[in-house]
């Protein structure tokens, strides 16, 4: 707890990040990682794979983009900086030892942004029909564009709307529905990989499109899941990966998700 809480003190970051509670949660997550790395390994062995055979087909490697870059559990930094020359790493804000390299190192380029368009909005949206409207405007717009030999969005397809329905819970005092919630990840699932796929380059994408919940004796007790379309995307692999074994975020229950990877050019 002391570690997390200086590591929350000496990086940088969006003041709104802070204020909506996304900076903690992944300062966590990279405490999370460092508990449960062994339950993670096949994860990540997966992810790292498809990276590399993607990276073999490529016909020049001269510049990668990591979208939602975070830590970079997925695909560490090594691995970028091996195979390509510029390494652009995207997200809403970057951990300090990212800070640290890329003064060292003009090959890393940090871009702090909001993939998602909605952070600057969240004292904006008081209502559900606000949040309704608000993912219907972003559904019209280019969320972001890149360019790059290749151009990985790393696991945060489900996560994009956690914080506008969290704030919005929190304005109404309630919780939303299933639907509600399944709306609102769809809508921002769907915007995101509609601005993926006009960056120029080869995606690679990596999507939690399922979560379940396993009680003590191993038995299912919640299936959670939402559609989202992905015809124009070339599926490569699915898989199931251990978020959270028993007694890391609660002792009543286990967290795995299933993964899918995606690939377009």
């Amino acid at each position: 707890m002391i570690r997390e809480s200086l590591e929350y003190l000496l990086t940088p970051s969006n003041p709104l990040a802070r204020k909506y509670g996304f900076f903690y949660q992944s300062i966590a997550l990279k405490h999370r990682f460092n508990r449960c790395k062994i339950d993670w390994l096949p994860h990540l062995k997966n992810c790292q794979d498809l990276f590399n055979e993607t990276v073999r087909n490529l016909p020049q490697k001269k510049s990668v983009a990591v979208l939602g870059s975070s830590h970079l559990h997925e695909i560490p930094l090594h691995l970028l900086t091996e195979h390509f020359q510029e390494i652009t790493l995207v997200d809403i804000f970057h951990p300090l030892n990212h800070h640290r390299i890329a003064k060292r190192n003009p090959r890393l380029k940090l871009v702090t942004q909001d993939l998602s368009l909605t952070l600057a909005e969240l004292d904006k949206l008081e209502t559900w029909q606000d949040l309704v409207k608000h993912t219907e405007d972003l559904a019209t717009k280019t969320l972001f564009h890149f360019d790059a030999d290749l151009i990985i969005s790393a696991n945060i397809l489900s996560q994009l709307g956690l914080l506008p329905m969290g704030s919005i819970e929190r304005k109404l005092k309630r919780t939303l529905d299933v639907e509600q919630k399944d709306y609102i990840c769809k809508a921002f699932a769907e915007a995101h990989l509609k601005s993926l796929k006009s960056c120029k380059g080869t995606k690679l994408l990596y999507a939690d499109r399922e979560v379940r919940y396993h009680d003590p004796q191993g038995e299912l007790i919640f299936t959670g899941k939402y559609e989202v379309d992905f015809s124009e995307y070339k599926k490569l692999k699915e898989w199931d990966w251990l978020l959270a074994p028993l007694k890391e975020a609660s002792k009543d229950y286990s967290i795995q998700m299933k993964i899918e990877a995606y690939s377009t050019t």
